[in-house]
């Protein structure tokens, strides 16, 4: 791909973005996005043979930059690659980009109307039963509890203040940031063992599945 196509096509996909989170799928038609991205509609057709394929690609090259990004926070903890590294760095990152976590808030506005539907753009599971048994190798989470009841416990702990958020919010509730604060600090360090392992090997866990991560997706993931 030419530089100059690969510029095209990243100002489609941070066109595709901004509308999403503007006005939701629905609302995000071609040429909205074309005139977003300042090209011709016929410009968006060379690069994508059609809007859902154009928000495939949107999806997969903003989730590929918050593996990325949440890789290198932990890289750069020296406990980053503990459990509640881990966890602590994923929230961090995934509050800190607006349309991650406009996905994982979505009320059914923003992927409402998607043909494969929104559970194809929300992985319901990052940290999954092998990340777990791989870190319980390394010696950084209990053996003694059931890999499968961790990673969905460690599910819920992440989805379900961003779902509890919209009913529980009022001006003394605290922030998002700490209640997973707390969280990462309470609960999720209740998973680890009472000795310390060394923490590089949990970094290279989390860089393992970032790199394979299609998650539920198709194909090679965007950089």
């Amino acid at each position: 791909m030419s530089g100059q196509n690969a510029d095209r096509r990243e100002n489609l996909l941070d066109a595709t973005v901004a509308l999403i989170l503007r006005g939701g799928v629905r609302r995000a038609s071609v040429d909205g996005i074309a005139r977003e991205a300042g090209v011709s509609k016929g410009a968006v057709y060379l690069e994508f043979p059609s809007k859902t394929d154009l928000v495939d690609a949107a999806v997969q090259r903003e989730m590929g930059r918050y593996l990325d990004s949440t890789a290198a926070r932990i890289a750069a903890d020296p406990e980053g690659g503990r459990l509640s590294g881990i966890y602590r760095h994923s929230i961090a990152e995934l509050l800190a980009r607006p349309f991650m976590r406009a996905i994982y808030e979505d009320d059914g506005q923003i992927l409402a109307g998607l043909i494969r539907g929104p559970e194809r753009y929300r992985p319901r599971v990052l940290l999954g039963e092998d990340f777990l048994r791989t870190m319980a190798d390394a010696g950084l989470v209990r053996t003694d509890l059931d890999p499968a009841t961790m990673s969905h416990l460690l599910s819920v702990l992440s989805v379900g203040p961003l779902l509890a958020e919209p009913v529980l919010r009022d001006e003394s509730a605290p922030g998002l940031e700490a209640t997973f604060e707390l969280l990462a600090g309470l609960v999720v360090a209740g998973l680890e063992p009472t000795f310390r392992a060394d923490p590089a090997a949990g970094v290279a866990a989390f860089q393992k599945l970032a790199d394979g991560a299609a998650l539920t997706f198709d194909g090679e993931r965007p950089r």
